[in-house]
């Protein structure tokens, strides 16, 4: 028997949808929830900084997620099938794909390095809080010499909490040019992270379901266990003030602010990456997943906000025993992380215990992240290729062959240059490409495809009851692609360079991170001109822009809901007949007899085509 005449395996769905929601918050609450929301909240105003954060949410997060947990589930495909809906958009799916593999490529060497925190941790005296090691240098302060330390040589203690990360931990190097070699203890730790995630997504999902019971769950114990053990130390008071007490709505009158907001909420809920559709195409066609949208960014807006206060709580503590300001502590990005919080570890009692419990918990971020990102890899190509990975065997292997291929990547970021390698992938990866993913999926759906066919489409799923009211259509088809057009326009006017602390990458350096966002963003123009050239004529743009004959719910009584999805009409040619009807002026109504009332669900109908919106494209 051929390739081709083997039964693909029939999709697998989740085990129930406590499993989907668990991996939701597991996918959306990351490692950036943990070191990018505090310190933004704490730059950009303090409390006052929730106000553009909760904004964005609403206006933006919400639709956008809404919009891409009702695509995955109403059509049962993966990102790079349900863009089905419009094939000269086609190219979104594949943009998104690739904004996912360099995600997981990085992401895997960002869990690499908790690894390794998490295993120095298991000694009596954690490594970075002595100066007796062979990596220190002369700028080395250890807690002893605190008291002795002034504010005005508070650089030099910086310094020695930087260099004693990188040099023991990423062994780093003086430049992206030095490579110098892999760092061996970082290759094992990557070779580590990409075998637990291959175990842990041997079987798609219905493994991936029962993990997240611990990926989703297990981080919140060990954020309430650091903030109760936080509250008790000297100075918590005051970095929670730093935090969140002090409120200056003076800042909100900053664009940069609003702008901040505006990514941070795409990096808390994950949106335009794929993920989310390909999250919910495993699950039931009538899943309610207006429920889940609101339940996700309450969750994720908790999160953020809970997560910040184990954070200050340390952070306080250690400005209050280095005699400074929380201020002087800070910092942003993966620094908070890796040098200034395990620093502040060090200095509580039972430094070690409360080290393996943060790190452990970083961990665990990690994986839930990382294991909905890489399946989202790997089940968008099995979509795509399904007549040849046909059997259980096939896809096993598939799936570790590309753990394998991207651990083979990620020695490139294991390197001594490696950290530079992986903050350019890092920049460029979060600025443009998921905001401009963003606007043209609105567009594709709310304008080309009609934001009144996929209100109907939620119907078929959830009721007529659930339609989306007013503010969901107002937000996909105005409120939410302005904000994201203004987000990249102020983002385009004030564009700095990417730097990594002091050090200024070369031109040629830059040149390569632009080369990833037209990796991801080039696929937009790519698979419009093919299509355009594949169909011959402009004329046939109108054609183009319609939904492909396959696109709908994926199961056969799902789609005799109604008569627009029923094998009886070709939906194509409805369409085409209404475009043409439009063009010329002509009123074409349908008989009587075709406005048939379905059973199943009284309240949907088929309109008179005459009625029937359609936008130009």
């Amino acid at each position: 028997m051929s390739t081709s005449e083997i039964t693909p395996p029939e999709r697998k769905q989740w085990s129930n949808p406590i499993e989907f929601f668990l991996t939701l918050v597991a996918f959306a609450v990351g490692l950036g929830n943990v070191w990018r929301f505090p310190y933004l909240c704490f730059k950009n105003g303090g409390g006052a900084f929730l106000i553009p954060y909760t904004i964005m949410l609403i206006f933006i997060g919400a639709p956008v997620f809404y919009l891409e947990l009702t695509l995955g589930q109403f059509t049962s495909a993966g990102p790079l099938v349900v863009w089905k809906v419009n094939p000269l958009l086609r190219g979104i799916g594949y943009a998104s794909l690739a904004t996912n593999c360099f995600l997981a490529l990085y992401y895997n060497v960002l869990i690499a390095y908790c690894f390794y925190f998490l295993m120095a941790s298991f000694q009596l005296i954690v490594p970075w809080s002595t100066c007796g090691n062979w990596w220190n240098t002369a700028l080395c302060t250890d807690q002893k010499m605190l008291a002795n330390i002034s504010r005005s040589d508070l650089a030099f203690m910086r310094s020695k909490l930087v260099l004693v990360s990188f040099r023991r931990v990423l062994q780093i190097s003086s430049g992206v040019e030095n490579v110098d070699g892999i760092v061996t203890h970082l290759a094992i730790a990557l070779a580590v992270a990409w075998l637990i995630c291959f175990l842990a997504l041997s079987k798609g999902v219905q493994s991936l379901g029962k993990i997240a019971y611990f990926t989703a769950l297990f981080p919140y114990v060990m954020l309430t266990v650091l903030i109760i053990r936080g509250v008790t130390l000297s100075g918590a008071v005051e970095g929670i003030k730093f935090y969140i007490g002090s409120v200056d709505f003076g800042a909100l009158k900053n664009p940069t602010v609003w702008k901040e907001a505006c990514t941070q909420v795409f990096y808390a809920l994950s949106c335009c990456s794929g993920g989310l559709i390909a999250m919910a195409s495993f699950n039931d066609f009538n899943n309610n997943v207006y429920r889940d949208t609101l339940s996700i960014c309450l969750v994720t807006w908790f999160t953020s906000i809970f997560g910040g206060f184990a954070i200050f709580t340390v952070l306080g503590h250690m400005a209050t025993k280095m005699g400074v300001s929380v201020a002087d502590v800070a910092k942003g990005g993966p620094g908070l992380a890796f040098v200034v919080f395990p620093e502040g570890l060090s200095m509580m009692p039972f430094a070690p215990l409360w080290c393996v419990l943060f790190f452990l918990m970083m961990c665990t971020l990690g994986f839930g992240s990382e294991f909905s990102i890489m399946e989202t890899v790997m089940a968008s190509i099995i979509d795509e290729f399904k007549t040849y990975l046909n059997t259980p065997k096939k896809i096993i292997l598939f799936r570790f062959g590309i753990c394998v291929l991207f651990f083979l990547l990620g020695l490139t970021m294991v390197t001594r240059g490696g950290l530079y390698v992986l903050n350019i992938v890092d920049q460029y990866l979060g600025g443009f490409p998921w905001l401009i993913i963003g606007v043209v999926e609105l567009f594709c759906i709310a304008w080309v495809y009609g934001v009144d066919n996929f209100c109907d489409d939620i119907a078929i799923m959830l009721g007529e009851e659930r339609r989306p009211n007013k503010f969901w259509q107002i937000c996909w088809k105005y409120i939410s692609p302005l904000i994201l057009i203004f987000t990249i326009l102020f983002s385009s006017l004030f564009y700095q360079e990417v730097t990594l602390d002091d050090y200024t990458y070369p031109s040629w350096a830059l040149t390569l991170g632009w080369v990833v966002v037209i990796m991801c963003l080039g696929w937009l123009p790519y698979i419009f001109i093919v299509e355009i050239c594949r169909r011959g004529t402009w004329s046939i743009i109108k054609e183009a822009r319609l939904p492909h004959i396959e696109w709908g719910p994926a199961r056969h009584e799902h789609r005799q809901l109604s008569v627009r999805y029923s094998n009886s009409i070709d939906p194509k040619k409805l369409s085409m007949q209404t475009l043409s009807t439009i063009d010329t002026g002509d009123t074409f109504d349908l008989d009587s007899a075709a406005i048939e009332i379905m059973p199943a669900s009284p309240k949907l109908y088929i309109k008179r085509l005459s009625d029937v919106s359609t936008t130009r494209f």
